[in-house]
């Protein structure tokens, strides 16, 4: 009888281990258990949640774990207009952090995928109005109205959260919003490029202009001076030619001329 006892009790906590798992969240998560009882007591989720440590459940309970600390959410919105209807990509982040504590509520009221469902179709939205107000230049450089944007979506975000709490509390805190700088699409890139090129051949060409004016200013001043030497010297255009030359001879190093003076009574030696 003893024997058959011990089999029996080894059978039931075979049974009954086989039939248990654990759960084991870390430090930063909360694990909520959701009962699904086989045999009989009630189901549903458990107001308390797992916090931190190893907890045992039956096999049929299914876990569900939060982050409750500040957590990223990547939002990536392509061909969003500006006042002037070009389109343009933004890499935007909202962070949001789920009450200690109150993860349970959160599942039941709003599930699992309560960012997805509830939350990112509407900050879509409010980035995609704001955007529409600002020009391309602001937006792509303007660090100040980046900021006032952020600012903005980040009070709207907080308040629509305060509105569905009003329903069914959301134990949701956002804690912040960064929207990136805005980066042209392929297309508008290449048109951004292309202007911009003919912008610099433009103003290349404008430069080059200014020189050869400048130049041809520099040249005429420069005659009216040799004709104003020619005049107060007496010299023919022949002998201003001349003198040129030998100055321009002169000025080379080790130059050597020989100046002829008169009818060949006397000759001078130049040197440098």
């Amino acid at each position: 009888m003893r024997k058959l006892f011990s089999i029996l009790f080894a059978f039931v906590a075979v049974v009954m281990l086989s039939s248990c798992r654990f759960v084991s969240p870390d430090a930063d998560e909360e694990t909520v258990l959701v009962k699904k009882p086989w045999f009989f007591g009630h189901g549903g989720v458990d107001n308390d949640p797992v916090q931190s440590g190893l907890t045992w459940c039956a096999m049929s309970t299914r876990a569900e774990t939060f982050k409750i600390v500040p957590v990223r959410h990547e939002v990536v919105l392509d061909d969003i207009f500006s006042d002037d209807n070009t389109p343009l990509d933004f890499h935007s982040v909202i962070v949001t952090q789920v009450e200690q504590g109150k993860s349970p509520v959160l599942l039941q009221n709003y599930g699992r995928d309560w960012f997805n469902t509830n939350l990112y179709n509407y900050f879509c939205n409010l980035v995609r109005d704001h955007i529409s107000q600002y020009s391309p230049f602001d937006l792509m450089s303007n660090r100040q109205v980046l900021s006032t944007i952020d600012k903005k979506i980040l009070k709207q975000m907080q308040d629509y959260v305060a509105t569905l709490s009003k329903h069914k509390p959301m134990p949701v805190i956002i804690k912040d919003v960064i929207i990136g700088k805005a980066t042209p699409n392929k297309e508008q890139l290449a048109e951004m490029n292309r202007t911009a090129k003919m912008v610099q051949a433009k103003q290349t060409q404008e430069r080059e202009y200014e020189v050869q004016v400048a130049r041809e200013k520099a040249e005429r001043q420069k005659a009216v001076a040799d004709k104003a030497y020619m005049s107060e010297m007496n010299l023919s255009p022949q002998q201003f030619i001349q003198l040129k030359w030998v100055e321009t001879v002169a000025q080379k190093q080790g130059a050597n001329i020989d100046v002829l003076v008169g009818p060949a009574e006397q000759m001078w030696n130049i040197k440098r």
